[in-house]
């Protein structure tokens, strides 16, 4: 577990806050970072990067079920540039046989420089795209020898997560 500052466990922990946990993601292709987006209505910097604001969710898989471990990653197609971004590493990736990275941290939006989780590095794979979103698949080879938690996340134990 990363060491958390005073502000990030006050977060976690307070049954009502004004922090926001925000998701940081990169998509880089052959050494060069092609998109940089944050879950958020605005724009942000960390590290002196600059991630622009985008509504993306990553949905994690059924530890329960067996067979290939993976994440889903989709992102609003919202934007003409983010889809022609995808759609040109993709058939470059293709081409040359080389992977796409997608790199996810989690930060506070008052601390942005600052990594609460990560940064998790993943591949890119089976990318599809329509009108309301873009889609794919993210792989860690090693993703089924991670420890999850067991625990039940209820409201005595962990208000800070439930309203």
């Amino acid at each position: 577990m990363p060491d958390l500052s005073e502000t990030a466990v006050q977060a976690m922990t307070a049954p009502e806050t004004g922090e926001v946990l925000l998701h940081l993601l990169s998509v880089s292709y052959n050494d060069e970072v092609i998109l940089r987006v944050v879950n958020d209505k605005q724009a942000l910097t960390s590290n002196d990067e600059t991630y622009e604001a985008c509504a993306f969710s990553v949905l994690l898989p059924d530890q329960s079920t067996d067979g290939a471990k993976t994440c889903r990653l989709q992102i609003d197609n919202t934007d003409i540039a983010i889809y022609k971004a995808i759609k040109t590493i993709a058939s470059q990736s293709r081409n040359d046989n080389l992977p796409i990275y997608v790199t996810v941290s989690v930060v506070l939006a008052s601390e942005p420089d600052t990594c609460i989780e990560g940064p998790l590095t993943l591949v890119l794979r089976n990318i599809t795209a329509n009108v309301q979103s873009i889609t794919g698949e993210l792989y860690d080879l090693y993703l089924q020898d991670r420890k999850f938690t067991a625990l039940t996340y209820n409201p005595t134990e962990f208000p800070g997560l439930f309203f």
